[in-house]
């Protein structure tokens, strides 16, 4: 089964997200973090994150930029600064259209920058398109 990994601190915003992926209707696994340093511990691997049983490295993120201790574009630069991680589909998903976020998120490499949607069946519809297509039609890069 693949994973799926969200950092996201803000209650609200994750239980959408959480209610999002339950009704695609796509098979996935899906691990939480909710602030930047935590999602950096999650992809090194460190401390509780060791377990990969339990803690499976992802093949799709959904980051935030406004998150505590390590902001989305310090977890992304961090992300793309590994080799085994150039690939990973990682989708900024915020509420921030500030042209200096886009713009710093596509240079450091992100794959998609995503407004959060106001509506929830806009919203949903849109989780249900990303995964979809990176978790059952994209042929990954071996």
């Amino acid at each position: 089964m693949k994973t799926v990994l969200v950092v996201e601190d803000n209650d609200d915003d994750l239980m959408l997200m959480k209610m999002a992926c339950q009704r695609t209707g796509i098979p996935h696994s899906l691990q939480v973090v909710t602030d930047g340093d935590t999602a950096v511990d999650y992809m090194a691997g460190a401390g509780p994150y060791a377990d990969r049983l339990a803690h499976p490295l992802p093949d799709l993120i959904f980051l935030d930029i406004r998150l505590p201790k390590r902001d989305g574009h310090e977890v992304l630069e961090w992300i793309r600064a590994r080799p085994e991680f150039k690939l990973l589909p990682v989708v900024m998903l915020t509420n921030s259209a500030h042209p200096e976020d886009v713009d710093r998120a596509y240079k450091l490499g992100v794959t998609s920058y995503l407004r959060k949607i106001a509506s929830p069946a806009e919203f949903g519809q849109a989780v249900r398109v990303i995964l979809k297509y990176w978790l059952e039609l994209n042929i990954p890069y071996n």
